[in-house]
């Protein structure tokens, strides 16, 4: 029962941060000029920087709302178990999605660079490794599960 509960849990958390990530990232350009008008920010003061933090901004928002929607995807499967390929696959996309989401933060670094991008770079490098690493386990389990059906 407490699996069930937990698993609701997710499953609508996981629907309601891809709400909000969809509303987020269409409101992004109004946002941005809030979020500048709040806290004033000195690099906001150069030509051009606008529009590259608009442009990096929904070049990593549109991957990750791609890695909610497989997680979502990934969360229906569990009622049918949760080790099928479908889930592998899926955690193989996360892992390049975070890589390239984490080459996305380390490019930035090149034109505006912070403690806080190089430290998201290298946080999305450590995810993309966590999901690869979870791909190979669940790889593993479809295949013992596999096993497991042949034989019985």
């Amino acid at each position: 029962m407490k699996e069930r509960f937990a698993s609701r849990v997710l499953t609508i958390s996981l629907y309601v941060i891809f709400a909000v990530g969809i509303l987020g990232t269409a409101t992004l350009p109004f946002m941005l000029d809030y979020y500048t008008r709040v806290f004033y920010d000195a690099y906001y003061l150069q030509s051009g920087y606008r529009t590259f933090l608009l442009v990096f901004l929904y070049c990593v928002a549109v991957p990750g709302l791609w890695i909610i929607w497989e997680m979502i995807l990934m969360m229906r499967s569990i009622p049918l178990g949760p080790f099928i390929i479908r889930n592998v696959l899926a955690l193989k996309r996360i892992g390049v999605i975070l890589l390239v989401i984490s080459a996305l933060f380390f490019a930035k670094m090149l034109f505006y660079g912070t403690f806080l991008t190089m430290a998201c770079g290298f946080l999305f490098l450590i995810f993309c490794f966590f999901a690869f690493t979870l791909s190979s386990l669940f790889h593993q389990a479809v295949l013992y599960k596999e096993e497991n059906d042949l034989t019985i």
